[in-house]
């Protein structure tokens, strides 16, 4: 099952860009090395947010990471399937999705050293309990689509 991610920050940027909570604007927060110092602050994946999926723990879009070999930038929307999930501590968890142009059916699939570097960056600000599968994935997405 595919599904839409709107691009907020691009792989590589080192902003901390968000959807307006009035959904009218992206606005720039500043550096992200000032409130995540993994990386230079550097975002190692695109990171955005999954259309029409609510968070009902935080009442905010259901974040995503998505891995790709293309190249994005803001506002970009992208067709993605998930393949597992990050679950935080703070309930702030993050859906794992890659786009058609990498070859990647599992979290495991990636490179040790690049795996590593997205649990640090992301458990950086919230331990990261654990990271489900795709089926636990889409059983969340599920619950929070509206």
């Amino acid at each position: 099952m595919k599904y839409s991610v709107i691009i907020e920050i691009p792989k590589g940027s080192d902003r901390r860009i968000h959807l307006s909570y009035d959904n009218s604007e992206f606005i720039d927060l500043g550096s992200i090395k000032d409130q995540i110092p993994i990386n230079e602050g550097v975002m190692p994946v695109c990171y955005g947010y999954i259309e029409n999926a609510i968070n009902k723990d935080e009442k905010d879009n259901v974040d995503a990471i998505i891995f790709s070999s293309r190249f994005y930038k803001t506002s970009d929307i992208v067709e993605v399937e998930v393949i597992g999930m990050l679950t935080r501590k703070d309930g702030d968890h993050k859906v794992i999705t890659v786009d058609d142009s990498v070859n990647i059916k599992n979290f495991s699939d990636i490179e040790p050293q690049e795996r590593n570097l997205v649990l640090r960056y992301f458990g950086y600000k919230s331990e990261i309990i654990s990271v489900g599968s795709k089926e636990k994935a889409i059983e969340y997405l599920e619950s929070c689509m509206i």
